[in-house]
C-alpha cells in the first residue's frame, strides 16, 4: 500500500464521520480530486473483496466514510464506547429532526431549560443549524445529521424514515415485552 493510500485511509477512519472528496484531500494534501477518488475507490474494492468487519460506503453528494459493516453491529455493539450524545441531546435532537424548521423557543419549552446546553452541543457537532430569528433561533438539521445517522438529505422524506424507525423501535419494544412476561 502506498503512502497516500495509507493517508486517505486515515484520514477516514480517524474522523470518524463522512468526508467529502475535498475534505479528504486538504487532510492529505494529494494534488488532484481525481488521484483521491481513484485512491478511495480502489479502497473500497480492497475492503469489499476482504469482506470484513469494515466498509468504506459512498454517501449522496460524493463523501465517504468508513464504518462497522452493519450486520456486525449488533454482535459488537455493546463494546461501542459511550455515545457522541448523551440520551437528553438524542431526544432533543429528535424533536428538531421530527419539528423542523423549528424555533428554539419552541424546543425549550417542549423540552425543558436543559435544552439550551444540548442545542449548543448538537450545532458544535454539527448536526443542526441554526438561523436567527429575531430573539430565537431556528433550528433544522444538517445534512451532518442526515449523514451520521443514514436519513435522507429532504426534510420529509427524512422525517418519514425517522417516524418509521422510530416506529420499528416501538414495535420491537411491545415484543421483548410480550415475549418477557410469557417466559
Amino acid at each position: 500500500m502506498d503512502e497516500e493510500t495509507r493517508l486517505v485511509e486515515a484520514a477516514l477512519y480517524i474522523s470518524g464521520r463522512p468526508l467529502s472528496l475535498h475534505e479528504i484531500q486538504q487532510a492529505t494534501q494529494i494534488p488532484t480530486l481525481k488521484t483521491v477518488r481513484k485512491i478511495i475507490q480502489e479502497l473500497m474494492e480492497e475492503y469489499r473483496q476482504r469482506a470484513g468487519a469494515l466498509e468504506i460506503v459512498r454517501l449522496p453528494r460524493q463523501r465517504y466514510v468508513l464504518q462497522l459493516n452493519p450486520q456486525l453491529s449488533e454482535d459488537v455493539g455493546v463494546l461501542a464506547p459511550q455515545g457522541l450524545l448523551s440520551l437528553g441531546e438524542l431526544k432533543t435532537l429528535i424533536y428538531i429532526a421530527l419539528s423542523q424548521p423549528v424555533l428554539q423557543s419552541n424546543v425549550v419549552l417542549y423540552r425543558g431549560s436543559h435544552s439550551y446546553k444540548h442545542i449548543k452541543n448538537l450545532e458544535a457537532h454539527g448536526f443542526i443549524e441554526t438561523k436567527k430569528m429575531g430573539r430565537t433561533k431556528e433550528l433544522s438539521t444538517s445534512d451532518m445529521f442526515a449523514d451520521y445517522f443514514g436519513f435522507d438529505y429532504e426534510t420529509d422524506k427524512l422525517k418519514e424514515q425517522l417516524k418509521r424507525m422510530i416506529r420499528q423501535i416501538r414495535i420491537e419494544q411491545t415484543e421483548l415485552v410480550t415475549a418477557t412476561k410469557d417466559s
